[in-house]
């Protein structure tokens, strides 16, 4: 596995690290306030504080990049609503994109702060106010289908070339998943590891475990390997469980290769009367009779990662932004962390993951997308060029403290996850069927729940849902 060639570059991960890690944590931005018709007041520029600078070296690489026959910008400010910013904080190293794109197209990113739950309120109030911003993040995939369909975004398509050589074979699969109409309303510009098993090497030694990492490199790191590794491990009555954390369900669930809500060609459809969800499902709810699942009530639903460390649960299912930390102890001590992808559906035709994404929407009426697409084939370079890959791994280690063994498996994971990415749209739907699948499908996991019960409640309120949004796509795109 180790020699696997290393199709995505390891620098996309820095700014999903950005995405995911602003999304799964509080954030300190005072919440905004915003008038029917006015910008909000956090959208005011704030001063950028001071980065830190890339050394010598590495800005001679992206000096010599080539962008082909582009020019610098008439315009170079491209303004970013986000609740976390593009721009480098203090002390931070600036990304190769924001430098790519300052240096050859004379860019910048003028950050306008919103918070995680303003952000669509706020969005809203500029565009009907005439000041729309430029760029909006889409990795938290709740901006489509239902935020295009209600007109808060323009497609990208007069401003990039989405068959060009500059995606990924993962890249360019998602942005194609999320058009209308045969237009583009989100730029994938990489792929990445949308969940990865964190586990320590010294309570898999200790306990007489195969070594997922060696499963994974044998072709037989899949549920049934996992499963048998969690039954011989946990052991309620001396508190030792199979696994913690929040992520573990929903990402099961597409391994399969179907998400609970899917769009194909512009049609909007559910998942939840296949057999794919049953078999998942009931794979879930054997695995809560059996006791695996740490029992999150007991600890006040609170996950309980420190755990790995202590060598009291075997595997922490998350975000992998959770090893872009410069303290890792709660995982164990150095040279005992180590991960590896989802395990394989072993009735699936492929193996596949689900994807954490890299990925922008263009502001309906945006006064710069010209910028904003300049900006965008910054990202795309970055990540298809090998010698951003050795900035990016060179930070990793002295940042993160990442082991050469972990980056290995992070190449492995992400080729992996490029071949066959899987996301699932139910959260960009709409907040309705959000509500109505979000909790019901972790039933099975938490609360040992039959399947076919939850199926049932919940289905043909989902399709009603659908039936709408879909008939409105007809109509409009």
């Amino acid at each position: 596995m180790k020699n696997l060639k290393k199709i995505i570059s390891f620098i996309s991960a820095l700014t999903l690290m950005n995405t995911l890690t602003a999304c799964g944590s509080n954030t300190d931005t005072e919440e905004t306030t915003v008038k029917a018709t006015q910008a909000p007041e956090t959208s005011q520029t704030t001063e950028a504080t001071p980065p830190k600078e890339l050394d010598e070296e590495d800005q001679a690489v992206i000096a010599e990049m080539d962008i082909g026959d582009d020019e610098k910008l008439e315009n170079g400010t491209v303004k970013w609503l986000s609740f976390w910013d593009l721009n480098p904080a203090n002390g931070k190293p600036k990304s190769t994109e924001l430098e790519l794109f300052e240096t050859k197209y004379g860019g910048n990113i003028e950050y306008i702060p919103t918070t995680y739950e303003n952000r669509f309120n706020d969005l809203s109030t500029l565009v009907l106010g005439g000041t729309s911003p430029d760029l909006f993040p889409a990795a938290d995939l709740d901006t489509f289908p239902g935020k295009a369909v209600s007109g808060m975004f323009d497609p990208f398509d007069d401003y990039l070339d989405f068959d060009s050589d500059l995606w990924t074979e993962g890249a360019k699969k998602l942005s194609d998943a999320h058009s209308l109409g045969g237009k583009h309303y989100v730029a994938v510009v990489a792929t990445d590891a949308g969940c990865v098993c964190i586990y320590n090497k010294k309570t898999i030694e200790e306990n007489g475990l195969d070594d997922p990492a060696e499963l994974l490199a044998e072709g037989n790191w899949n549920w049934n390997t996992f499963k048998d590794m969690c039954v011989e491990f946990s052991d309620p009555d001396n508190n030792q469980y199979a696994f913690d954390g929040w992520w573990f369900e929903t990402n099961l669930l597409l391994t399969t290769g179907s998400p609970v809500i899917d769009v194909k060609d512009g049609v909007v459809t559910s998942n939840l009367l296949s057999a794919d969800m049953e078999r998942a499902e009931n794979f879930m709810l054997d695995m809560n009779k059996m006791n695996l699942p740490l029992p999150k009530a007991e600890y006040g639903w609170v996950e309980q990662p420190q755990r790995i460390s202590e060598g009291t649960t075997l595997f922490y299912p998350c975000g992998v932004w959770a090893l872009y930390e410069a303290d890792l102890s709660k995982f164990g001590a150095e040279g005992e962390i180590m991960f590896v992808p989802m395990p394989k559906d072993p009735e699936a035709d492929n193996y596949y993951l689900p994807s954490g994404v890299d990925a922008y929407a263009l502001c309906k009426n945006a006064s710069n997308p010209e910028g904003a697409a300049a900006f965008m084939k910054c990202k795309l370079m970055a990540v298809g060029d090998e010698k951003t890959q050795e900035i990016a791994e060179k930070q990793y280690r002295e940042d993160y403290g990442w082991t050469d063994e972990m980056i290995d498996m992070w190449h492995t994971t992400k080729e992996l996850t490029n071949e066959n990415p899987v996301i699932d749209f139910y959260a960009g739907t709409s907040s309705d069927i959000y509500n109505i699948v979000h909790n019901p499908i972790k039933d099975a996991s938490y609360n040992g729940k039959d399947w076919a019960v939850t199926r049932d409640e919940i289905s043909a309120a989902v399709q009603n849902e659908l039936d709408t949004l879909n008939e409105t796509i007809k109509e409009n795109f």
